[in-house]
């Protein structure tokens, strides 16, 4: 199978309007139907050579898609690189551009949008407009044949998210991505007649794969936002969803915690939510207060809670690895987040639905990813990779099957290594409940103390209600791994003003299974992230280490009056 076989088959067969919006503020922007949006690729893709590795690097949707659909059309294996802003600026661009390129020698094409960054590559460069007038969208004749082969074909490249160290390069294969979204029409329930919007990043692959890639597999109309746009005004995402009737979005949490805490009330007039009936949300921890809070405000405007799909994935299993049963609420559970560790029971406090009643209990609410997609294995082994078949018993999650990625490339060839037994490890761990799948935390953001593990997103969670702060907003991690006695550090930002620790909070941070020694206050973002969001807890260790993460306010809960 080939992705632009099946991209051309699903459009030929959708209605002929159906295509990619490229929204601006005010819901003006442009359109390209399908048709003339493949024309316009395909047109860009005669200036790309053949069997070569085409980075792209643009700031708006518009000139990355076509650049990516360019570089199919060409027979090469496009990669989507972060923009200057989510990197941290044109310096810190420059330099990845560079180390992007040197990992493909001699076979690597630039695809830079105009006025991105004055630099003098060692690559060949394509420019790319950044306006639709600047391509040639009225390109005459039938639509290429696909150039280059599919099935085990590499189609594109995809940077991991590097929670946990350094971005990977993974190169996944037409038979890789084209199982993934059939598969997730499947999983979501989806028909001929649903409507994508998304302001997601097109780096990332929850945007490349989970909205754009999908919509044009199954010829639905995408609309697409900028997401520095979503960032300054999260309410045109919503009125967004309203105005284009949109039937599926997808965003990480912090996407929909941002979504329902700044945007104003007056600016929902006429607002109707009541054709969404998949708002998928993954790609870190899911937070209860995040999930009840977007359902809460809401509710009023026609968001039902059986549209709030919980989802586990990764890029190294394309996208989506597990999903619930379209249309079910999503259940979470109540876990006491002390003594983890792989092969033991999970001790279960409770259980809730959202938009119902809370649970009696204090654990740690975790919800429900539901079951593993068509063409996917799930299942879970202990630290000596023996299999845990009972239920309510931690594991590493370790998935097989048609999704997973050909492998990450090696960076002295460019080319893939395939992942040993076609076994995708995934160092995450978590348990099953009544046959459902429900994830913790990743192995390498667990705190181990006196033989035991903490989990990182947990231990946040225990703290961000102790301090009335976003969990988002809150990292837990101890300050030496190497060192067992060093101090539990938790860094806060975007506090405001001087922090009063009372001596209620400063008892209840001692008296956590796992003792705060040190709190850090910043008044603005300190806490290193990835370009999706996650966050990066040796980054932040090295930070601390070094003295670069700054913050203005450090307290001792031991010493607070």
């Amino acid at each position: 199978m080939n992705l632009l076989d099946s991209v051309r088959d699903a459009v030929r067969g959708a209605d002929p309007g159906h295509g990619v919006h490229f929204l601006s503020p005010g819901g003006t922007g442009v359109t390209l139907p399908y048709d003339t949006f493949l024309r316009t690729s395909a047109w860009l893709g005669r200036k790309m050579p053949e069997d070569a590795a085409v980075v792209i690097a643009a700031n708006d949707p518009l000139p990355t898609l076509l650049a990516f659909f360019g570089a199919l059309w060409a027979g090469s294996r496009p990669l989507i690189l972060p923009s200057p802003r989510a990197l941290g600026g044109t310096e810190r661009f420059r330099g990845h551009v560079g180390h992007v390129l040197r990992t493909f020698p001699g076979e690597a094409v630039l695809a830079l949008q105009e006025g991105l960054v004055q630099e003098d590559f060692t690559a060949p460069v394509v420019p790319l407009p950044g306006e639709a007038d600047g391509y040639d969208t009225l390109a005459p004749g039938e639509l290429p044949t696909t150039t280059g082969p599919g099935g085990d074909a590499v189609a594109f490249l995809q940077a991991t998210s590097a929670s946990t160290g350094d971005p990977k390069l993974l190169a996944i294969s037409h038979a890789n991505v084209c199982a993934n979204l059939a598969a997730l029409r499947v999983s979501l329930g989806a028909g001929r007649h649903e409507r994508m919007v998304s302001w997601l990043p097109l780096y990332h692959d929850m945007g490349l794969v989970g909205t754009a890639l999908l919509s044009f597999f199954h010829g639905w109309p995408l609309h697409l936002m900028k997401p520095t746009e979503f960032v300054m005004r999260p309410r045109e995402w919503i009125l967004a969803l309203s105005r284009h009737r949109a039937t599926i979005t997808a965003a990480p949490n912090f996407g929909y915690d941002h979504a329902y805490r700044a945007v104003d009330e007056r600016d929902l007039t006429g607002c109707d939510l009541s054709a969404l009936r998949c708002a998928v949300i993954g790609a870190e921890p899911i937070r209860l207060a995040t999930m009840d809070g977007f359902h809460r405000r809401y509710r009023p405007y026609g968001l039902s809670p059986s549209a709030l799909v919980c989802s586990y994935g990764m890029a190294e299993s394309t996208l989506a690895s597990s999903m619930p049963v379209p249309g079910s609420t999503p259940r979470y559970v109540l876990v006491d987040p002390t003594g983890m560790e792989p092969g033991t029971p999970v001790r279960l406090l409770g259980e809730g639905l959202l938009g119902g009643p809370p649970p009696q209990g204090h654990g740690i609410p975790v919800f429900s990813l539901g079951r593993a997609l068509d063409g996917l294995d799930a299942r879970l082994t202990d630290d000596d990779g023996r299999p845990v078949e009972e239920e309510t018993v931690l594991g590493e999650i370790v998935l097989r099957g048609t999704s997973i990625a050909a492998g990450y490339v090696d960076p002295a060839t460019g080319r893939p290594r395939p992942f040993p037994d076609g076994l995708l490890r995934t160092g995450d761990l978590g348990f099953r409940h009544r046959g459902d799948l429900f994830v913790l935390e990743r192995r390498k953001h667990v705190v181990i103390r006196q033989g035991r593990n903490h989990l990182a997103a947990l231990l946040e969670e225990q703290v961000a209600g102790i301090l009335g702060h976003p969990a988002h907003e809150i990292i837990v991690l101890d300050a030496d791994i190497h060192d067992p006695a060093s101090d539990i550090t938790v860094v806060v930002e975007h506090y405001g003003g001087t922090p009063d620790v009372t001596t209620a909070q400063a008892a209840a941070l001692r008296d956590l299974d796992l003792p705060v020694d040190v709190l850090l206050f910043a008044h603005r973002r300190v806490i290193p992230r990835t370009t999706s969001g996650k966050k990066r807890y040796h980054t932040t260790r090295q930070r601390l280490a070094d003295g670069s993460l700054k913050a203005e306010h450090l307290v001792r809960p031991a010493h607070a009056h």
